[in-house]
């Protein structure tokens, strides 16, 4: 299927396996790198518009990121169109590559991620992505233009859900807070390169230190967007979560008051998502820990509405 794309790149595939739905990844030997080992990703099927588009932006952000941000990422060896107009990539297979996730859980984080040394890694790799957002590099300003969300539209996805998880009154709360936040959300939500899955599945171990792996859906965002999705996930670590707030805050020049904004519309609407992911999950490392992540689930929210 890929073999003129391989022969050329001097790519010889080790191991085929499939990650999802959507996509091929192949891992091997780019042999013209000196062996160097990488892996090859590209859609199943040519029509997949959107797989091509994401995919399309992941290589052509790994390949302008500047250095200071690089040393957090995988790198990006080569990347083109097959064909069929499929598009496809060379990237740095990360070894020893484990993520820093418990089982098959999104959400759950082990335990041993949450260090002082990791502390600073996840401060240093959102600070760079805040660097590069003022000055995006011309090969990639086309390819995010057209990224980025009104808080309309994630309101449309997130908040359905929350009316399973809370009364008439909190619901009105949020609505209000939602309402009042719309301008100060919109204005902030395309001022920031954002991964969008800062999850412990994303976080590859790579020798003494890790990179931020698969960046399909980087785009425009808010300063908190990622921040906020790891700060959920170290609810069992309230220090080490104390500790990453008030480094994160420390450094981000933005208002008290628009911080509060932001952060409150993020734990709302995330915890919506988080709170349906509990009430469905089967995986056993979620179900062990539903009650306890509930509790903290639902507390983020009400505290942010005065509950």
């Amino acid at each position: 299927m890929f073999e003129n794309i391989f022969t050329k790149e001097k790519f010889e595939p080790q191991k085929f396996f499939r990650k999802g739905p959507r996509v091929y990844v192949i891992g091997g030997r780019l042999q013209r790198n000196g062996g160097l080992e990488a892996v090859f990703k590209s859609p199943f099927h040519s029509d997949q518009t959107l797989t091509n588009l994401h995919l399309r932006r992941e290589a052509f952000f790994l390949q302008s990121a500047p250095a200071d941000l690089q040393k957090f990422l995988p790198a990006i060896y080569d990347f083109g169109q097959d064909g069929g107009g499929r598009f496809w990539y060379l990237v740095e297979w990360v070894k020893p590559g484990k993520p820093q996730t418990s089982g098959k859980s999104d959400f759950v984080i082990v335990d041993n991620f949450f260090t002082q040394g990791n502390l600073i890694w996840c401060l240093n790799t959102l600070a760079a992505l805040r660097r590069i957002s003022g000055d995006i590099p011309a090969g990639f300003a086309k390819e995010i233009a057209k990224t980025g969300y009104s808080l309309k539209d994630y309101r449309g996805m997130m908040e359905p859900l929350g009316r399973k998880f809370f009364d008439r009154k909190v619901l009105a709360a949020v609505k209000k807070l939602l309402d009042a936040a719309e301008s100060i959300y919109d204005r902030a939500n395309r001022t920031t390169i954002t991964h969008h899955e800062f999850y412990g599945s994303q976080i590859l171990s790579s020798g003494k230190t890790f990179k931020l792996a698969d960046w399909e859906n980087v785009g425009w965002g808010n300063p908190l967007r990622d921040f906020t999705s790891l700060w959920i996930r170290a609810y069992e670590h309230p220090a080490w979560q104390k500790k990453f707030l008030e480094g994160f805050r420390k450094d981000l020049r933005i208002s008290p008051g628009e911080f509060e904004v932001l952060f409150g519309v993020e734990k709302i609407l995330q915890n919506f998502g988080n709170l349906t992911l509990f009430g469905h999950s089967r995986l056993s490392e979620e179900v062990s820990r539903k009650k306890k992540a509930v509790e903290f689930l639902r507390r983020c929210v009400l505290e942010v509405v005065g509950g």
